[in-house]
């Protein structure tokens, strides 16, 4: 399965929105790309709304489209390397059914190769410490499940992220005990 991301980045000048067309695969290997893309967006200074559309991809995974919003969620609260650079209330929506954004004219396409305001993280992760008791768990739970899986990413890099991700939550249960109840 081809595990890359093919998207298309459009704004539509008439509703002040920029549309991201996935047309391949969003996995847990490809969602770094598109939140790299999101991100390069609002450093480029576009306060618009984002909508991603899903409808036409070739392939979702669940777990990715709930890191996504993970993801996303931490960018919105403030927890982002572009938080503050969007309009209040600007934010990103995904949407999962093809729909039309407005008149095919008013759609132009975005060019992402311009000077940005703010260095980019090319990583598209952000530190452990940032995410919740929950998002930990979930990612543990993913990286596990990839185990079974050697193909999608090397043995050792998924046990690597496995160890991180346990020492993290050893951190958070260390130091929770040693809070005086």
């Amino acid at each position: 399965m081809d595990q890359s991301l093919n998207a298309q980045v459009r704004i539509d000048t008439v509703s002040d929105t920029v549309r991201i067309d996935v047309l391949g695969s969003l996995t847990q290997i490809s969602r770094p790309s598109l939140m790299q893309t999101i991100r390069r967006v609002r450093q480029m200074g576009i306060t618009s709304h984002i909508r991603v559309e899903l409808g036409s991809a070739a392939f979702v995974e669940s777990a990715a489209l709930a890191g996504l919003r993970a993801d996303l969620n931490a960018v919105d609260g403030g927890a982002g390397p572009v938080a503050g650079t969007a309009a209040k209330g600007s934010g990103v929506s995904l949407m999962l059914s093809t729909g039309v954004l407005g008149p095919a004219a008013a759609l132009q396409p975005l060019d992402l190769a311009g000077e940005v305001q703010t260095p980019m993280d090319t990583s598209g992760l952000r530190p452990l410490a940032g995410y919740s008791d929950d998002e930990l768990l979930a990612a543990s739970d993913s990286v596990f499940g990839l185990l079974d899986n050697p193909a999608v990413m090397a043995r050792s890099e998924l046990l690597a992220t496995f160890d991180d991700i346990s020492l993290e939550i050893a951190r958070r249960e260390v130091g929770r005990a040693a809070k005086p109840a």
